[in-house]
């Protein structure tokens, strides 16, 4: 199935069956090319047919928000009234999903993971923060060094209408950096066992004339907004930060999609056409995406994911047994389910590095300077016969000729003149030479 952010085409069949086509939020006109190539498609493609969902009334609310964003923004708006700590105190425990640890070989516990909340996904819980000042660090590759969790994830207690899917989000980052869940993060599958080899990437741009790439991996850098979303500069959270910005100036509210000021009113769904001309708006006309350059270096984890069925059938009477005395509500679930229901509480994931080889991508200019001019002198000493030397002798020729003209010409001239009449003057001052002649021929006479 194709999917991607082609625009719509004219559905006949829905305008035939009398069910109007609502324009959706993100519409761009095509070019006269574009045009031509989906007007030689036609052939291919056949319009749906109107027999086909003329009974279909869960349809008639095409182009409407989703059910899942109607609730998101209702909900959203909804628990905006109360305080983040009441939030906190009804989302899950690191104390009570986290049933096992285990990092390079050696257990860990609640108290190495610290908490955040996340709009969507509620209580967040990260690992290796570096916020107790140290940071641990992985010496070997392979499973047995990485980081070994076992999770209860208690599906009684998930909201039905708000929690459509079970399981945890898992999201590998850089310290100093605010977790985007929703945009990067994973899910992964209770009743499975989930292994992720990680690698880690180095990207460094070039600056300058290159791109308007921003060295300062600050928040505060200069030009760019992201007061929103502490810690080091991503572009990321840059756009949202610029985005959210532009919803309060135009829509009067704070979308709830995004982080937002502490004091700021949260949009609800009778502001979700506002909000959305002015997400439409800004990212059509790239009004955030000039604010919010790329940095010019940054850190990235690359990942594979494996699973495999877990706990097996074997192993799960001795899951139960280790798990019978680790709180009420663990011992609620040990006593309903069964088998099959209990591996659906559980999951398990190991992150670990695959080798501690990492891959760094360095941008560097097609042709320097040196570059070219080696280009340019080897053509022209390939095609004409001419070198830096010829360049050299041109060059001091045409110096010669202009200090000539300037005053060379008029010099010479000068000296000239002046000759002539040094010459002159010593002709008038040399007396006048008298000539002798010997008078023996008169004699002969």
């Amino acid at each position: 199935m194709g999917q991607g952010t082609t625009e719509e085409p004219n559905i006949i069949a829905a305008l035939k069956s009398g069910r109007r086509r609502k324009k959706r939020s993100v519409e761009y006109a095509l070019t006269e090319q574009e045009i031509t190539i989906v007007e030689d498609m036609e052939g291919f493609y056949h319009p749906p047919n109107a027999d086909d969902f003329q009974n279909m009334s869960w349809f008639d609310n095409y182009g409407d928000v989703s059910s899942e964003k109607s609730i998101l923004l209702n909900l959203t708006q909804y628990i905006s009234q109360y305080m983040e700590e009441d939030l906190i105190e009804a989302g899950h425990d690191i104390g009570e999903m986290l049933q096992e640890c285990v990092f390079m070989g050696k257990t860990c516990g609640p108290e190495d993971f610290y908490h955040f909340y996340d709009n969507k996904y509620g209580n967040c819980y990260t690992f290796n923060s570096g916020m107790d000042k140290a940071v641990a660090r992985i010496t070997n590759p392979g499973t047995s060094f990485g980081l070994s969790l076992t999770m209860f994830i208690n599906q009684v207690q998930y909201i039905p209408v708000l929690t459509q899917e079970a399981g945890l989000r898992l999201l590998l980052h850089k310290q100093g950096q605010v977790p985007i869940m929703e945009e990067d993060g994973f899910d992964v599958t209770p009743g499975t066992k989930s292994s992720i080899a990680v690698r880690y990437v180095e990207v460094s741009r070039l600056d300058g004339l290159y791109s308007n790439c921003t060295k300062n991996g600050s928040r505060f850098a200069e030009g760019t907004s992201h007061e929103y979303y502490p810690g080091n500069y991503t572009q990321k959270a840059c756009l949202k930060t610029c985005l959210q910005n532009g919803i309060i100036k135009k829509c009067g509210c704070a979308s709830p999609l995004y982080r937002r000021p502490v004091n700021a009113i949260v949009c609800g769904p009778d502001d979700n056409a506002c909000v959305e001309e002015v997400e439409f708006d800004l990212l059509d006309n790239n009004i955030c995406s000039y604010q919010c350059p790329l940095p010019c270096w940054e850190s990235q984890y690359q990942y594979v994911i494996s699973s495999s069925q877990w706990p097996s059938n074997n192993y799960m009477p001795f899951l139960k047994e280790s798990l019978d005395e680790r709180g009420d509500d663990m011992k609620k679930v040990m006593e309903a389910d069964t088998r099959t229901g209990l591996s659906q509480q559980f999951l398990k994931m190991v992150v670990y590095y695959d080798n501690l080889n990492f891959y760094k991508y360095t941008e560097r200019p097609t042709m320097t300077t040196k570059d070219l001019i080696g280009a340019l002198g080897g053509h022209l000493g390939l095609w004409i016969g001419m070198s830096v030397i010829s360049f050299i002798e041109v060059f001091e020729l045409i110096i010669t000729l202009i200090k000539w003209c300037a005053r060379g010409g008029r010099s010479n001239k000068t000296s000239s003149l002046t000759d002539l009449d040094e010459k002159s003057r010593r002709a008038d001052e040399c007396p006048t030479p008298v000539l002798k002649f010997k008078e023996s021929w008169a004699n002969d006479d």
